[in-house]
């Protein structure tokens, strides 16, 4: 099986479809199931746009726990195989893209650069009114973060919030997270990424998704529909059993070290 995988993956076009899997191998929990993020934060308080944006107002030092701990968990999580394995396939010219819904940066950490981020960036900032945008590095977020944990005065927790975004460079308006909150639509410019990494690829690999989050898990039975061969890599059985050509039941990180067990994690 590992033999014949490895032959269609290196003589075809690949487009990954990336999921929360993926980035628990590499230490950051999922939102969803057992023990997810959603457990013990209330996704309708945390997720929502105005909901966020209300808890700001009303209770900062709630919202500023709920930060303090997702970047603490995503600012030490480091690539993992899967992700080393994609970054070579894109080295390599046959993977035409990833169609990311995890939201870590650690896709681009370990080498890869044609990644559709449908959900965004945890380090990526934008400006509401004018649209510019600026990517983050880890230490200045960091220093953010760890300077925010020590606030204890709700003026002083807005303030050390809003200084995580900055303002922007262009207008001057204060820039706001590029996570896409519950309700939100899809960025467009990532959104046509995706469409063109999956009209460029004959295979798509769906890693660690359970396919149902809408509008992402859409994108395999577009990708179906226009011929594509589905190989489905997830421990647990998902809705895109009944599309996927080949199901792999087994966490990425182990699959990919039977089916490339050389490659360098270094791009």
């Amino acid at each position: 099986m590992y033999e014949n995988i490895y032959k269609i993956m290196t003589t075809e076009k690949v487009v990954a479809f990336c999921g929360a899997g993926v980035s628990y191998e590499s230490g950051i929990p999922t939102f969803r199931g057992k023990n997810g993020l959603w457990e013990k934060y209330d996704p309708y308080l945390y997720a929502h746009k105005d909901s966020f944006d209300n808890l700001f107002l009303s209770d900062p030092l709630r919202l500023r726990d709920f930060i303090v701990d997702i970047y603490r968990i995503l600012l030490s999580a480091q690539p993992n195989y899967t992700h080393y394995v994609l970054a070579h396939l894109e080295n390599n010219k046959q993977l035409t893209g990833i169609i990311a819904q995890n939201i870590d940066n650690l896709h681009f950490e370990a080498g890869n650069r044609n990644i559709a981020e449908i959900h965004g960036n945890v380090y990526m900032f934008v400006c509401r009114k004018c649209g510019y945008k600026v990517k983050k590095e880890k230490k200045e977020i960091k220093d953010h973060i760890d300077n925010l944990r020590e606030e204890r005065k709700k003026e002083d927790v807005r303030k050390r919030l809003l200084q995580i975004g900055g303002v922007c460079s262009q207008c001057g308006k204060h820039l706001e997270s590029g996570i896409v909150f519950f309700g939100q639509e899809l960025p467009l410019e990532e959104l046509e990424k995706s469409y063109q990494y999956i009209q460029n690829a004959s295979v798509m690999l769906c890693i660690g998704t359970s396919a149902e989050v809408y509008p992402a898990a859409a994108f395999p039975y577009y990708a179906k529909k226009r011929g594509l061969k589905i190989i489905n890599i997830n421990p647990s059985s998902t809705n895109l059993d009944e599309i996927s050509d080949i199901s792999i039941r087994e966490n990425s990180v182990t699959f990919f070290r039977k089916t490339f067990p050389d490659i360098k994690e270094i791009y």
